[in-house]
């Protein structure tokens, strides 16, 4: 190569890491961003999380924004960025304990739900609030009369289920409002909510059994939820709760973790008297029952799953033992972890086939096939 030829190759090699160095779009950027959660994280997660008496209530992740947000038991809501050792935000976000979460990864937002209401002015702090995932900032807290219930992204960018008792209320982020007129179940309260991205279908359960497909027309002025179909789990008796709900098969299938009717519990021989749930899969054209997941669990108090991941979390006891069970759903197997509280809580984080126990004072690192 003569010196003509090297510099032009100098300068051309300049030029592209100026650009690299400017767009943030280099390989290695490119890499570091799409990275999961580190051994570094973990490790650190478990080691600030010890002696902590502030018990996790709900948890969830996102593998698109590899975000990490814990609700605690004191109404604390604690936001962590899986791809970094220690980068955690923490914010007072309820008066008392948080139940539900959910992340809006097209949006960067987190939304909370606490057990609080703000009927009567009970809690003034018991109202949905809405953050920023990455710097933690409140964006909206929701005016009006609220009881604690799931929330959920839908499958659409911008809009978002909030419960509330016995009414499921649509949330556009655009416009930071309620729209439309809520979807109401018959005399009991919303428990359980999900979508699924490709059918663009979403499914919600109630204390009561009842299951609702449902689908959001945005085409009109103001977004409307329509009722697909829909069936209940044990004729609408009261506390056959759904705790999960999970579309799967583009729609055409869904899976509930819901507690068993009064009869079948105590159908159940004495030495397990206390088996409350079951895992269902139904078909969503007929609402007929086509498996039934085997489980440990005795009791199960709440239940959930990672976004785009076959596998259930159970958290829930087996006597006075307090345990998390792993359901998998293609291979129908279910694998269960100890816990030293009856009400732990876990959840999984994919891209290190791992996943966390969040219990008493402290937290746990699982691989989902080790099983106790």
């Amino acid at each position: 190569m003569d010196a003509d030829s090297l510099l032009k190759s100098m300068i051309n090699l300049l030029l592209v890491c100026a650009l690299g160095a400017q767009t943030g779009c280099s390989a290695g950027a490119a890499s570091a961003g799409s990275a999961g959660p580190t051994d570094a994280f973990t490790q650190n997660f478990i080691d600030l999380n010890r002696r902590i008496d502030d018990a996790a209530t709900a948890v969830a992740y996102d593998p698109r924004t590899k975000i990490l947000a814990i609700g605690r038991d004191s109404g604390r809501l604690e936001l962590w960025d899986t791809r970094k050792a220690d980068a955690r935000i923490a914010r007072q976000a309820h008066t008392v304990r948080i139940d539900h979460i959910a992340i809006g990864p097209e949006d960067g937002i987190v939304l909370t739900s606490s057990a609080g209401t703000t009927v009567m002015n009970l809690d003034p702090e018991g109202m949905p609030k809405v953050w920023d995932a990455h710097s933690g900032k409140l964006l909206l807290a929701l005016p009006g009369e609220w009881t604690g219930g799931p929330v959920a992204a839908t499958p659409f960018k911008g809009y978002y289920l909030i419960a509330s008792a016995n009414e499921l209320h649509l949330y556009d982020h655009a416009r930071r409002a309620i729209v439309g007129k809520p979807l109401l179940f018959k005399g009991a309260s919303v428990s359980a909510l999900g979508s699924d991205k490709q059918s663009g279908l979403m499914a919600a359960g109630s204390s009561s059994g009842e299951l609702k497909l449902l689908r959001l027309d945005i085409t009109g002025q103001t977004p409307t939820l329509q009722v697909v179909s829909g069936t209940s789990t044990y004729n609408l008796e009261s506390r056959t709760d759904v705790l999960a709900v999970m579309l799967r098969d583009e729609g055409k299938r869904l899976v509930t973790v819901n507690w068993l009717s009064k009869q079948k519990r105590q159908d159940k021989a004495a030495n397990i008297a206390g088996q409350q749930a079951e895992v269902v899969l139904w078909n969503t054209q007929t609402w007929a029952r086509e498996r039934t997941y085997p489980i440990t669990l005795q009791a199960v108090h709440w239940a959930s799953y990672t976004p785009g991941e076959s596998w259930l979390v159970l958290a829930g006891n087996e006597s006075t033992r307090g345990r998390i069970e792993l359901i998998d759903l293609k291979g129908g197997q279910a694998w269960r972890y100890m816990a030293n509280t009856t009400h732990p809580v876990a959840v999984l984080l994919p891209e290190i086939r791992a996943g966390l126990i969040l219990q008493s004072g402290g937290a746990t690192r699982i691989r989902y096939l080790d099983q106790e």
